[in-house]
């Protein structure tokens, strides 16, 4: 028995001692409006276009809503390879958001995105996407408006 407990301790001290040790840096920036956000991401991966397990952490002082954005991986959505993020939302806002997920060109050449808003229950309320110049966005009820954007041309 004693074993058993010696054993148990020096795995939880181990595992305490590895779980300090993290190759993740974090670092403040300012927002367009002076917010600070806070992006942590993996050590020495700041300069690739789609940092795979780094997270960006917003929050608005005024309201008080905050959101963690997380970078999931790489997806080819209509021949375009992009960079695919999820971020979970403190719902406290009228919007009733509490998910968005956000795909974004590799290529920082191409315009194309893709959003999408999801409600706590994870149905959709929303959708943007921009791909080839054309703008398509798509309400809660899937009503949809399309446009050109004069892009990609």
């Amino acid at each position: 028995m004693k074993t058993k407990f010696l054993i148990f301790i020096l795995l939880l001290v181990l595992s305490l001692a590895v779980s300090g040790c993290s190759d993740k840096e974090t670092v403040t920036v300012q927002d367009e409006d002076g917010n600070d956000v806070e992006i942590t991401y993996t050590e020495g991966s700041e300069d690739e276009a789609c940092p795979v397990g780094s997270t960006m952490t917003m929050m608005n002082p005024n309201t008080g809503e905050g959101m963690v954005m997380e970078v999931v991986g790489t997806e080819v959505v209509e021949g375009v390879e992009m960079c695919h993020m999820v971020a979970e939302i403190d719902v406290a806002s009228d919007d009733n958001v509490a998910r968005m997920e956000m795909y974004t060109p590799i290529d920082e050449s191409d315009e194309s995105f893709i959003m999408i808003y999801y409600d706590e229950d994870d149905n959709v309320l929303s959708e943007m996407k921009l791909m080839d110049g054309k703008m398509t966005m798509t309400d809660e009820n899937g009503e949809t408006f399309e446009m050109s954007m004069g892009m990609g041309e």
